[in-house]
């Protein structure tokens, strides 16, 4: 009879701090989910302001969708903000990826106008390699700024290729497959941005 209370009482032991351990880590995991999701979330801000004018930021209206295309490189949801001013819609923010840059996928934030008219673009994340695909970043040099201002025609405007392939986009030293792979996402996003109006009835 001895036995038998202390094997009941340790499987309950064991019990009790088996469900203690688990409640404390699904605890911790929902306070750190909500805190990632909180930086994301004001890394999203950050980037959105570096895409457009801080006028535009203050003054336009936003309106948040999630939206899946194939333009926008990959099979995945993507952010996407249509800026309103005075409750028409004038522009749209993008997130998309250029999935063959030389190290991996590259993701890239795009403002444009729906004319095709490039406000601004950001590289979000990659892996290129240091020294030499690295200098799509912003913190590294201001290639990624040279996209202001130019206009998508269609999917095969020639613009978008690198200069030693007759296009207008400066390449690097060493590097062509990450600023051609960039300039081809630039590229199709803004087209795709062109759409947006008809996707959403605007």
């Amino acid at each position: 009879m001895k036995f038998f209370k202390e094997t009941i009482i340790n499987a309950f032991l064991m019990s009790f701090f088996a469900f203690f351990s688990l409640s404390s880590i699904i605890f911790i995991k929902n306070i750190t989910n909500y805190q990632i999701e909180s930086i994301k979330e004001k890394e999203k801000n950050i980037f959105v302001k570096q895409v457009i004018p801080t006028n535009m930021y203050n003054t336009f209206d936003k309106k948040f969708f999630l939206i899946k295309n194939k333009l926008l490189g990959d099979q995945k949801k993507h952010n996407l903000w249509v800026l309103f001013k005075d409750k028409k819609a004038k522009a749209a923010i993008v997130e998309s990826v250029a999935p063959d840059g030389y190290s991996g996928s590259i993701s890239i934030l795009v403002a444009a106008y729906f004319n095709g008219k490039i406000i601004g673009v950001r590289v979000l994340s990659h892996k290129e390699t240091p020294g030499i695909g690295d200098k799509i970043e912003i913190s590294i040099s201001n290639w990624i700024t040279k996209f202001k201002n130019m206009n998508v025609v269609d999917l095969k405007d020639k613009k978008f290729l690198l200069k030693k392939y007759g296009g207008q986009i400066e390449q690097f030293t060493g590097a062509t497959i990450t600023p051609q792979s960039v300039a081809n996402a630039v590229k199709r996003t803004v087209f795709f941005i062109k759409t947006v109006p008809l996707i959403f009835s605007l």
